[in-house]
Parts: C-alpha cells; structure tokens; sequence
C-alpha cells in the first residue's frame, strides 16, 4: 500500500471489525473490558476508521495498548492486527510503520510474530 490513503474493502473492513471485536471478548474473559476502544469503534463507526485513529499519533501510546503490553496480549492490539499480511490493505504504510515502532519500543518481536501469524492465517485468507 502506498503511502496514500488506504481504503479497505467492505468485507475486509467487516473482517478487520470481526477480529478486534472477537479479540475485545476475550480479553474480558482475562478480566481486561477495552471500553474505551470499543467505544472508539462505535463513535467512529468501524474498527478500520479506530485504529487508523490510534496509528495517526505513532508517538504516543495509549492506556488500551499499555494494558495490553502488561498482559502480555500484545498480538491483539490493533497495531499489531493492521500488520497482518491479510489486513494489511486496510492501512498505509505510515500506519503500519506506526504500530510496528509502537510493538518494537515495547520489546514486542514484530517480525517473529507477524512470521508466526502468517503460517497459520485464516481460511478466509489463503491463496489457492
């Protein structure tokens, strides 16, 4: 994706929504209600336009992220979601950027992970 606006398909947008709601729902289940985020989403209408918003400041970490990062759950943060190869074309390239630095100033292992996560994508997203 350049750095130009990305715009995400409707079915990967509704995928995008789809998996940061399924990650909110198990967090609570570790005793974690990401209210606020969840809120964002709904105020901005999509989980897409939310993490967009949260990527637009790459220097600045939010409480969401840091409880996450205290859990040890940093793979179901949207900064990490958005660099998934399958979501990848929702964001721009200053978007992924800007969660892969937010991961890495966490000693997050970004490129192990995202490795990790893309031998064992969704059925969804697999090539022939």
């Amino acid at each position: 994706m350049t750095a130009a606006s990305a715009e995400a398909s409707p079915d990967l947008a509704r995928r995008f929504h789809q998996h940061v709601l399924a990650d909110a729902e198990y967090l609570k289940t570790r005793g974690y209600n990401p209210v606020r985020f969840t809120g964002l989403i709904a105020q901005k209408g999509s989980a897409v336009a939310a993490a967009k918003q949260l990527l637009a400041k790459p220097r600045h970490t939010f409480y969401g992220f840091e409880r996450l990062w205290e859990m040890g759950e940093l793979r179901r943060s949207v900064e990490f979601v958005a660099n998934l190869p399958w979501f990848q074309p929702s964001f721009t390239d200053q978007e992924h950027e800007a969660g892969r630095t937010r991961l890495a100033l966490h000693d997050f292992s970004v490129q192990t992970s995202l490795a990790a996560a893309a031998a064992s994508p969704p059925p969804w997203a697999k090539t022939g």
